[in-house]
């Protein structure tokens, strides 16, 4: 049985998305800038709505520093806490917390009114540039940043020594390509290794996929218009989508992403020697490969690298604390509280401050055979650069690539050639009968 625990902000991109075509309702939210919060107005407790852990001892700071009690409206996951938040958008303000976790992929769409939200002040300098930009609607910051995905790929050592193909997370990034890697050399390097071998070489393609389709510029839709492109036209995704079929179809995974009833059973069985890994997921492959040996993380990635994942804490603007609303926000995405997340779960924080601290930087990981992950990270996030934000997400840019991401699982499971997957994706595509770009 698969162990998977509440201690990323990340994860919630595995989870499906409920509708494509729901956008955000308008909630009666006026917005307006956040005001400075009273000691006239102050409440006894506020509320924040999430789906992952947080340190005890950040909110009893907030509680000791302030007198307000803080109360974690906890969701099993990102999926969940994203259909409260639509359903309590559309209902004016029903049912929402003061503060509310975010998920980059579905912000666009929670964001549709931006009148539904506070504004929040600008705190100069805390964040990488990119993450600002995200968490910003019409130039209105709406939402500050927790943390980001910068990419790696961790690997089991000792599967792949076994194999004859990288004794160490050096060898290991020449294997896939070196500072030349491209997603077509790390499949080929798929390919040798399950050639040889009786066991797979990654866990599931799906993440290896959606890290791809996030470098694209405009993946599923039109900047300027916002409108879907036609799918069935949509060529720069069908050469990505074909490029990973075809590996599917050729046995390079298991076809078990994270999510899945069977990921923690395999990482006990050693099915596979890798797994294309955000910062957010190394604790959750340290849970569930629990006892097993070998465990690293290569500062090699294909295309240069990217980000998968990372959230913002918003206030909706319904609410009757959203000057003290807007103080919690502040509090749980300073640096010092993005150091107490990493500690506790492993997310790896936006905060410029925080990145630099040696709490992060030198942290030595038992896990991972005492690698300093925080420092491997920040490297990665730095090699990606800008290009980490991802491209455009509209309102059904989640939902859109759920719909290609499950034409890879399609393949992975043999229900499929990778011709039949996307005739059968555009299909569903098209039967939801959008208006489209151009």
């Amino acid at each position: 049985m698969m162990r998977i625990t509440k201690k990323f902000a990340g994860a919630a991109a595995f989870c499906a998305v409920a509708s494509l075509t729901l956008a955000a309702c308008g909630g009666g939210g006026d917005g307006g800038t956040a005001q400075e919060p009273s000691e006239d107005n102050k409440p006894e407790q506020l509320t924040v709505a999430a789906w992952m852990d947080f340190p005890q001892e950040l909110l009893d700071a907030f509680e000791e520093e302030h007198g307000i009690e803080v109360v974690v409206n906890s969701f099993p996951d990102g999926a969940a806490a994203q259909t409260v938040l639509r359903n309590g958008l559309s209902a004016d303000g029903a049912g929402l917390s003061d503060v509310h976790l975010v998920e980059l992929d579905w912000w666009t769409e929670m964001m549709a009114i931006p009148e539904d939200w506070v504004e929040l002040p600008e705190i100069p300098d805390r964040w990488v540039d990119w993450k600002v930009t995200q968490g910003s609607v019409d130039g209105r910051i709406t939402g500050y940043g927790t943390d980001i995905g910068p990419l790696g790929i961790a690997f089991n050592q000792n599967m792949t020594t076994a194999a004859g193909v990288a004794t160490d997370p050096e060898s290991l990034g020449e294997f896939v390509g070196g500072d030349d890697a491209t997603w077509q050399s790390f499949l080929d390097a798929g390919r040798e290794y399950v050639a040889a071998n009786d066991n797979y070489f990654i866990d599931s393609l799906t993440n290896a996929f959606q890290a791809a389709i996030n470098l694209l510029p405009a993946a599923f839709e039109d900047p300027e218009s916002g409108l879907p492109y036609d799918l069935a036209e949509n060529a720069e995704v069908k050469e990505l989508f074909m490029m990973f079929a075809d590996a599917a179809e050729d046995g390079v995974s298991a076809g078990i992403a994270i999510g899945h009833a069977d990921w923690g059973a395999g990482f006990q069985n050693e099915q596979w020697a890798t797994v294309v890994t955000p910062a957010w997921m190394t604790g959750i492959i340290a849970e569930n490969a629990d006892g097993i040996d070998g465990w690293r993380i290569a500062s090699t990635f294909p295309d240069g690298g990217g980000n998968w994942g990372g959230s913002f804490f918003a206030v909706p603007a319904t609410g009757e604390n959203t000057e003290w609303a807007v103080t919690l926000a502040d509090y749980l995405t300073s640096p010092d509280a993005a150091i107490d997340w990493f500690n506790t779960t492993g997310q790896f924080p936006s905060q410029l401050d925080a990145m630099e601290s040696p709490e992060i930087s030198e942290a030595e990981n038992e896990f991972y055979g005492g690698q300093r992950v925080g420092q491997i990270y920040g490297e990665l996030a730095a090699a990606a650069g800008d290009s980490a934000a991802g491209g455009f997400r509209g309102e059904n840019f989640a939902g859109i690539q759920t719909l290609v991401t499950d034409g890879i699982r399609l393949v992975e499971s043999g229900g499929a050639t990778p011709e039949e997957a996307w005739a059968s994706v555009v299909a569903d595509f098209e039967a939801l009968g959008f208006e489209t770009a151009g």
